[in-house]
């Protein structure tokens, strides 16, 4: 096996907005790490970060996902 095999390059940089649609977000507004996200009520601003997304700020009582 070579030492830089993208096997071995496991950890995921791109955001994936999958994430935020299975927990019931509508994903609208992306621009690189951040996107605005609505579900119900509730709209928030979030940033993919360290392989998760965390709320930065926006209408309604919710955690990172």
């Amino acid at each position: 096996m070579q030492p830089l095999s993208p096997l071995l390059l496991t950890r995921e940089t791109e955001p994936n907005f999958e994430l935020l649609r299975r927990a019931g977000w509508s994903v609208n507004n992306i621009s690189g790490t951040y996107c605005v996200a609505w579900r119900g009520r509730d709209e928030v601003v979030f940033q993919w970060r360290d392989g998760t997304w965390q709320r930065l700020g926006g209408h309604g009582n919710v955690d990172g996902i």
